[in-house]
């Protein structure tokens, strides 16, 4: 894993001094441990160019945001936004990814955790509306699949105007995968770079079709009493929003090609056949 630029290396040294730069690991950032602060650098030059989803200085205002609300975010302390590849210098959130084995527990301090997201206010330092990832010509029915009906449904629930419901300031990418826990505690939340202003219900949509895909659709149900109980309100979750968010994740999908990857598709197809039957109800 590469070091990060001179020029990134030159403005870190002025704000923390000699400090060892230790990678940590590689995504849509690359990650390094700079002391007990973490650097986050925005290395794909495509969706810099082209991802408005995909910018170190929204997510910094998001981050200012945050650092005064009680949602357990990381703390901005430096944007470097000269270099070739930008980055965001920032506190280091405690706790690992590894979740409670108890899904009770895992369901409520979620849920707990999203309604406190969901009651700050953005005022106007986030502006930015929620938009889909993808532009609704961009969804099609998968070749592969043994149940075009369900996709073609999906595609024409979302052709319709969406519900009526609650807007607010949301994560946008909500997930297992962005919290981190310190025993049966969330020790922080992370990735911010789609907080925005949009439904609530994508945020619940998002956390329900990743628990639907690693902990199964019992759980996931689980998860709109949950936030239910914990946010006060009944009127956030909605199978549009499902379809929704799942429409997002289908574009990036490709064929799978058997074992854990045809079992994370007939989950993820039977996810969106539950939805689109929910969407039907209403």
């Amino acid at each position: 894993m590469q070091m990060p630029d001179d020029a990134t290396l030159g403005r870190l040294r002025e704000i923390v001094g000699d400090v060892d730069v230790v990678p940590m690991g590689v995504g849509s950032n690359r990650l390094y441990a700079v002391g007990d602060l973490v650097l986050r650098v925005f290395h794909d030059a495509d969706r810099l160019a082209g991802d408005p989803w995909y910018r170190p200085e929204h997510e910094a205002r998001v981050l200012g945001l945050l650092a005064d609300t009680p949602v357990p975010a990381p703390v901005p302390i430096a944007a470097l936004l000269d270099g070739p590849e930008p980055a965001l210098l920032t506190t280091r959130v405690p706790g690992t990814p590894e979740p409670p084995a108890d899904a009770a527990v895992l369901l409520d301090r979620a849920a707990e955790l999203l309604a406190g997201i969901h009651a700050v206010d953005p005022g106007t330092v986030v502006s930015t509306r929620y938009a889909p990832y993808y532009a609704p010509a961009g969804r099609s029915v998968p070749t592969w699949t043994t149940r075009p009906h369900v996709w073609q449904r999906m595609i024409t629930v979302l052709d319709g105007a969406p519900p009526a419901g609650p807007t607010g300031f949301i994560h946008r990418d909500f997930h297992a995968g962005q919290l981190l826990w310190t025993g049966d505690e969330i020790g922080g939340v992370v990735d911010w770079s789609t907080g925005c202003v949009g439904p609530l219900g994508i945020d619940v949509a998002r956390f329900r079709l990743n628990l639907a895909l690693t902990h199964g659709v019992a759980v996931a149900e689980d998860f709109v009493a949950a936030y239910a109980k914990a946010a006060g309100r009944e009127d956030v979750h909605h199978p549009y929003w499902d379809l929704l968010d799942a429409a997002d994740l289908l574009v990036d999908w490709s064929e799978p090609e058997g074992g854990d990857e045809l079992v994370a598709w007939q989950r993820f197809e039977a996810w969106v056949g539950r939805a689109v039957r929910g969407a039907a109800k209403t």
